[in-house]
């Protein structure tokens, strides 16, 4: 099989997993794109120092995090807590997914999942706007006939209540969520 081929069939089977680690710290839709499709292209070009030892995840994520960085160094506003929130928390999170139980990283989400499907209506549908259909606060609450801010403290509920749920099954570390660029 061609190296082409195989690194094909590695990006196919962490490009859910990289796109979420994006999204998670991204400040907006383009620089998730961005970043992702810097990502495949830094890959690519380093496969030769790829070590066949070690997990393809966190390695891909390493050269994320490094263009995102790269990425923030052009915005004050995220420059601040953004090292610290990859380092601290993001990696932290994500290690503890690859470790998870199940083939893909979409197996590896099932408590995620089943803690979302437990938070009420309300909460579930602010999840999904920000999410899944990747919507900044303002628009979601529009989108609900709802104020900014409410939106934004029912999406923080959501997430304390999510995190709480992960806390106790051991797979969230912390009881405070992160924030995302979507939200602010």
């Amino acid at each position: 099989m061609r190296a082409e081929d195989l690194f094909e069939i590695l990006i196919r089977q962490h490009a859910d997993m990289l796109n979420a680690f994006i999204h998670s710290v991204a400040f907006d839709r383009s620089t998730v794109d961005d970043v992702f499709q810097e990502t495949i292209i830094t890959a690519w070009k380093r496969i030769d120092e790829f070590d066949t030892k070690r997990p393809f995840g966190p390695w891909l994520r390493g050269i994320a995090r490094n263009h995102i960085l790269s990425s923030a160094r052009k915005n004050r506003r995220y420059r601040a807590h953004l090292d610290e929130l990859l380092q601290q928390r993001i990696d932290l999170q994500f290690g503890k997914v690859d470790q998870a139980t199940g083939e893909t990283f979409a197996e590896r989400l099932t408590e995620l999942r089943n803690c979302i499907a437990r938070l009420n209506k309300d909460a579930r549908e602010a999840v999904d706007l920000v999410y899944v259909r990747g919507l900044d606060s303002e628009t979601a609450a529009k989108s609900l006939g709802t104020t900014d801010e409410t939106f934004r403290k029912r999406l923080y509920r959501a997430r304390l209540t999510l995190a709480e749920c992960l806390r106790s099954k051991a797979i969230f570390a912390s009881a405070v969520p992160v924030a995302t660029g979507n939200q602010q």
